[in-house]
């Protein structure tokens, strides 16, 4: 997502949120709908209900990196037709267009009804394009007549696409269900060491030192998943055997969800009374004057989108249940169980707690520490003086009882 300007749109859109119920290969009405409730809960983008040009362009602008339309692909009206042609050129796929020969052209353009019977060569080669790069189906035309003005409906499913096709949708590795998911969830962890970013590092260290935070996280713009907050949690660890059996724990409570693993680097206070520390690639450490550490350990967030709201929640009781221990010898627990296992959301989710995430973003990185509510102001002031080049955010977040123990000083 293209953060900044994404933020300026906002200031002139409605907000709104919604859920979603998509599948990866739904039909075009289907595949609306749900690109509809991302727009509104993902972006808080909400469209009228005839889409002008301006509104279109805007939003297609500022998520994607779109190229210069030429003038004589401005049509009289603004039809679903000239919204295809150019979303062609928001996902930068104008310049294969014209590479379009005639045969290629009539083989794509085959079963597309509707179309004018003296389209130019030109915009033929883009609705061609359009097609074979899977932004809209054959079909599309009879769903969306492609003479008639520009409804919500086509104008989500078109920027739908466009984020599908830049590689802004949502980013998983795949489902709880699949087959193949703990390969792909262990091939993930090993392909990524540690993250760092030393001009985020450095000023949130000494703010540790001097006791302003007691840790932050530091994670990768790009590696998000992007999931539908209303459906989501993000959950984090730092052993991959634990969210290998969490996955098999989901699977045998009946619980599917989209799974995303982000890396991240957590670093927090290492205190000398709690002993020497051992280190190892994902696990380091830096001697503060005092004789106290600060840590640096390799750990992922695990991102899950379930089906349904029921099924997000009742994730909180499994946990409890399985995965979090109350004493060191507890039996009945999945490896690598924490006393304060911690997840969170985006927005309010029955029997969790508000707290704040004090985010600094610079370039791809971004770091974060979270707080209690009445320490957010105190963290953002120091973000805002330290980090002048950096784009300070306070999101709100609700997070497990058991979060909120710990930000509230108990051990994990």
């Amino acid at each position: 997502m293209k953060r900044r300007s994404l933020i300026l749109l906002l200031a002139s859109v409605s907000l709104i949120s919604g859920v979603i119920a998509a599948h990866d290969e739904a039909p075009i009405t289907d595949q609306a709908s749900a690109y509809t409730q991302y727009f509104h809960s993902r972006y808080d983008i909400v469209l009228a209900d005839a889409v002008d040009e301006t509104q279109f362009s805007d939003v297609a602008v500022s998520l994607t990196e779109a190229a210069e339309i030429p003038a004589d692909l401005e049509l009289e009206d603004f039809t679903n037709l000239e919204a295809v042609i150019k979303t062609v050129y928001y996902v930068n796929l104008d310049e294969l267009a014209l590479t379009y020969p005639e045969a290629k052209i009539e083989a794509a353009l085959a079963d597309v009804e509707g179309l004018p019977a003296d389209l130019p060569t030109n915009q033929q080669q883009i609705v061609a394009t359009a097609i074979d790069a899977g932004l809209i189906s054959a079909d599309f035309a009879s769903t969306y007549d492609l003479s008639a003005a520009v409804s919500a409906d086509s104008a989500y499913y078109l920027l739908g696409q466009a984020l599908e096709l830049t590689g802004q949708y949502k980013h998983y590795i795949g489902s709880v269900s699949d087959a193949d998911i703990f390969n792909k969830l262990v091939y993930t962890w090993e392909s990524f060491d540690q993250v760092f970013a030393p001009d985020l590092q450095q000023p949130a260290n000494q703010l540790i030192r001097d006791g302003i935070i007691t840790g932050y996280n530091l994670k990768r713009t790009s590696l998000n998943a992007g999931f539908d907050p209303e459906l989501s949690l993000v959950y984090g660890h730092a052993d991959i055997d634990h969210a290998r059996q969490l996955l098999t724990l989901l699977r045998s409570e009946g619980l599917d969800a989209k799974v995303q693993l982000e890396p991240k680097t957590s670093a927090f206070l290492y205190l000398a009374e709690w002993g020497e520390p051992g280190t190892s690639p994902e696990f380091q450490v830096e001697l503060l004057d005092d004789g106290n550490y600060i840590a640096y350990a390799k750990e992922y967030d695990l991102a899950l989108e379930f089906e349904t709201q029921e099924a997000r929640d009742q994730f909180d009781a499994v946990i409890n249940t399985y995965a979090k221990k109350d004493s060191d010898d507890e039996p009945g627990l999945i490896f690598g169980a924490w006393r304060q296992p911690l997840y969170s959301a985006l927005v309010e989710v029955p029997d969790y707690v508000e707290v704040k995430n004090n985010v600094v973003y610079i370039g791809d990185f971004y770091l974060q520490s979270f707080s209690l509510n009445e320490n957010s102001e105190t963290i953002v002031e120091n973000f805002t003086k330290n980090y002048e080049d950096g784009d300070v955010q306070v999101w709100n977040l609700w997070v497990n009882q058991a979060f909120h123990r710990y930000l509230l000083g108990e051990p994990l």
